[in-house]
């Protein structure tokens, strides 16, 4: 039976090097659960105010209703009945979202505070992955279930989220982040800091951001049945369907070249779309509007 990582607690997949490469990648990972804590304020404020919204409109409803019975009016007394339920409706939903919300404010402190502890125990890894929501699977290369413990993160191991499932991903010693989505299969092939990063993805959608520091001769390549992508300093993201592969690039370029050797490599630049087909002749990249409210990075990030 699988083992199933459920929503928002931490893993760190760790492979403990020189103190300089992986104290980036712990403090990105701070400053990105930074974000999701206050993201989740956010949620609770907003659920707090809906939740008072909605016993003010019930305490309406039941003083029409008390009205109507004073007077004896059948109608009034019945429409008021039947407003009351619906309020009632709504103060148990809104109810339900406020108690979430305040769940996921205590799920991203624990998120924190476990991260912050591997700074207060000089203990900073190279590799981690931040589970965001729903369920994420990660399985050695053997096919076997990883046990949510701190272990090393292994060459071939494979990473599985669930539907609606959000998984972010800080590797090479902090120089790239990957973000997840729901029902996605991504292997990391390579991660070694001294060298270059590699993965593979095999189902669903990823997207990732390299940023270009002082190591421009570093490598960093996902692969998909479909093609290769090669990139250096630069954000895009990376979608399997049942008819290929869509590249989408933010900022940058990526080079992509199909996945046996002597084919034609393919520059797609920033704001530019390419998609791949399983089989047959490569289209030109085209041009696609940048959803800016689509940043799975933190802002903070954004002066790199």
């Amino acid at each position: 039976m699988k083992t199933i990582l459920r929503a928002f607690p931490v893993l760190l997949l760790c492979l403990f090097t020189g103190a300089a490469d992986a104290e980036d990648a712990l403090d990105r990972a701070i400053i990105h659960a930074e974000s999701l804590q206050t993201q989740a304020l956010g949620a609770v404020a907003a659920a707090e105010r809906a939740m008072a919204d909605a016993q003010a409109d019930l305490r309406v409803v039941r003083g029409i209703e008390v009205e109507a019975r004073r007077a004896h009016d059948q109608a009034a007394i019945t429409v008021a009945g039947e407003a009351a339920q619906q309020a009632q409706a709504l103060e148990r939903e809104t109810q339900r979202n406020l108690t979430l919300a305040r769940n996921l404010v205590a799920a991203r402190s624990k998120m924190l505070e476990d991260l912050r502890g591997w700074t207060h125990a000089n203990r900073r890894p190279v590799a981690l992955l931040l589970m965001e929501s729903g369920e994420v699977h990660r399985h050695t290369r053997n096919g076997s279930s990883v046990p949510q413990d701190f272990a090393p993160l292994r060459a071939g191991e494979r990473i599985e989220t669930g539907p609606d499932a959000r998984a972010h991903l800080f590797v090479s010693g902090g120089d790239a982040e990957v973000s997840l989505g729901g029902n996605s299969s991504y292997t990391v092939t390579q991660d070694d800091t001294s060298g270059d990063f590699s993965a593979q993805l095999e189902a669903g959608m990823m997207r990732m951001r390299v940023l270009a520091r002082n190591k421009w001769g570093k490598r960093f390549e996902v692969r998909t049945p479909s093609a290769v992508t090669s990139v250096r300093g630069t954000d895009y993201s990376l979608t399997r369907t049942s008819d290929g592969d869509v590249i989408k690039v933010y900022s940058g370029v990526v080079a992509v070249s199909p996945p046996a050797n002597g084919g034609e490599e393919v520059l797609v630049k920033s704001r530019e779309q390419l998609n791949v087909p399983m089989q047959g002749t490569w289209p030109a990249p085209q041009p696609f509007t940048t959803d800016m409210g689509d940043q799975p990075w933190s802002t903070s990030h954004e002066k790199n």
